[in-house]
């Protein structure tokens, strides 16, 4: 179906609360209109393109279920399946996982334009078009969000080494 499959699956299944079967749909119908689209449309950033259709595609979902509120996407629900490489030593990997697991403390925004960043390797510019919001908004959000991530860290790890 495309190089971007596997990634667009788990973006669509964080906004589906974890329903990989419900992403998969989302995802095979981003294909679909891919396929209907005006391919200069398309041609100039296929990735963003993608990305978005997804997005629209699971919130259309979301809405349809009742599950989030008409208009309030901050409440896009998420959860964490991004692994680190095995390679690492553990107490990284541990460190690692323990970020993902406080991006959760995070705003709902920040959360998604840090995943969209970190786990789906999306430009400022790409993270922007995905979410509508505008790129000085996006810098905002991953910053505040990246400095609220750290001082949540910090402060866990002073907490364990006392």
């Amino acid at each position: 179906m495309g190089l971007y499959e596997s990634q667009l699956i788990a973006y669509a299944a964080n906004i589906l609360a974890g329903d990989f079967e419900r992403a998969r749909d989302v995802v095979q119908d981003a294909f679909l209109r891919l396929f209907q689209a005006d391919p200069a449309r398309v041609r100039e950033n296929l990735k963003a393109w993608l990305y978005t259709v997804c997005r629209n595609r699971a919130l259309d979902v979301l809405r349809k279920e009742q599950r989030l509120d008409l208009g309030d996407e901050d409440k896009i629900l998420s959860f964490t399946d991004h692994r680190p490489d095995p390679s690492q030593s553990s107490d990284t990997s541990e460190l690692y996982d323990r970020a993902w697991t406080l991006l959760e403390q995070l705003s709902k925004n920040q959360q998604e334009v840090i995943r969209l960043k970190f786990q789906h390797d999306c430009s400022y510019k790409d993270i922007a078009r995905i979410t509508g919001l505008s790129m000085g908004n996006v810098g905002f959000l991953m910053h505040v969000g990246l400095k609220k991530l750290r001082t949540l860290l910090t402060e866990e790890l002073s907490e364990h080494s006392n």
